[in-house]
């Protein structure tokens, strides 16, 4: 029944798609946040919008249709934390937050709102969900261990993996998962069936991010004091090395197209990596992009450029760029396949701001050639 369930919703998604009409980029809603707000993440079958408040740890839902916000308490913490990261299992309607410095995560009910947590260890900084499992994992960067959390149970399993576990990424397709250790530069691997470490794997200094591609069955992580991306060969745990410019710190993947794209600490482009040959191109995004998203499904790579108060959209079959104002010190980004929307969290002012995304009709054929 799961199966089938995931199945519409793709199928909806994809009806959207063909249906959309060449047009530019429309400010739909500005909403009123408190101050910093973190992290925002959707549900594309409720259409409901998710940040994270702080100081004051609540957890906001905004309606993706009239844009309304209500407040959900995440209750008191001990301080004032500036690392909020949010998962939502939408077959279930469960939104998780971690709270770095009070060492849980809060699970909310998506339909009531009621609230509970489960202790995790010391200073998580990740969580990922693996939706096939219904399991979510915890990087604990204090403890050098992953919490494994079983929502249908209620029960957690605490697994040692490396020095400061930073980052976690899943391939479903494979049930493995892969912790990038910062303070150890390895990456722990964890089987999904037994929830215990299978391999260790020595890859480039103090890495930041990591990203999977489950199609090719290769992970990517950004390593910033070696300038490089490590690359993981799912089936066989080789590694390779590919040398980049200085401090690459974020990455995602576009597994329909094998691409990688990833900002630098200094940089004001975002690199992108072919997934086949590994070469590298340049695609300038403003003066100083501070987070991505990616449409796989329309082929578009949206970028905060935090300094330049913009989003720069990317072409990902021309890396050509359309520049989209409006925006105040962009930190975080994520982009709605279903509504073909992104939303943008604003530093500056507090603020979420939600836009029209650029169409393109499947597979990838552009409707309109967009340039700087």
């Amino acid at each position: 029944m799961k199966r089938r369930y995931v199945y519409n919703v793709v199928a909806i998604v994809l009806l959207l798609a063909c249906s959309q009409v060449a047009k530019g980029q429309t400010q739909l809603a500005t909403v009123q946040l408190d101050n910093y707000p973190q992290m925002v993440g959707f549900n594309p079958v409720t259409n409901k919008i998710y940040v994270v408040n702080e100081p004051t740890n609540e957890l906001v839902e905004i309606d993706g249709i009239t844009f309304q916000p209500t407040v959900i308490p995440l209750g008191a913490t001990s301080q004032v934390s500036g690392d909020a990261v949010i998962q939502i299992n939408p077959l279930t309607d469960t939104i998780y937050a971690i709270n770095v410095v009070n060492n849980n995560v809060a699970i909310v009910d998506g339909a009531t709102h009621a609230l509970s947590f489960v202790t995790v260890g010391a200073a998580p900084v990740d969580l990922k969900l693996n939706l096939s499992a219904n399991k979510l994992y915890t990087a604990n960067f204090n403890d050098n261990t992953v919490t494994v959390f079983y929502p249908a149970t209620d029960e957690t399993k605490t697994i040692n993996v490396g020095i400061n576990p930073a980052a976690i990424a899943i391939n479903e397709t494979t049930n493995l998962v892969y912790v990038a250790n910062q303070g150890g530069n390895t990456v722990s691997v964890i089987s999904g069936t037994t929830d215990a470490v299978i391999a260790t794997l020595k890859i480039g200094k103090y890495p930041a991010s990591i990203a999977v591609n489950p199609v090719t069955n290769t992970v990517y992580v950004a390593n910033i004091l070696s300038s490089t991306i490590s690359v993981i060969n799912g089936a066989t745990n080789a590694v390779r090395e590919r040398s980049v410019a200085a401090y690459p710190y974020k990455l995602v993947v576009n597994s329909a197209t094998n691409r990688v794209y990833f900002l630098r600490q200094l940089g004001s482009s975002v690199d992108v990596l072919d997934g086949t040959t590994l070469g590298l191109t340049y695609v300038p995004a403003g003066m100083f992009p501070d987070a991505l998203a990616v449409d796989t499904l329309r082929n578009k790579i949206y970028a905060a450029d935090f300094t330049g108060n913009q989003i720069i959209i990317i072409d990902g079959l021309t890396n050509t760029t359309v520049s989209v104002k409006g925006v105040l010190n962009p930190t975080a980004i994520d982009v709605n396949a279903l509504t073909n929307e992104f939303y943008a969290i604003n530093f500056h002012d507090g603020t979420l701001i939600s836009f029209s995304g650029i169409p393109a009709a499947l597979p990838y054929t552009l409707l309109e050639q967009i340039g700087q």
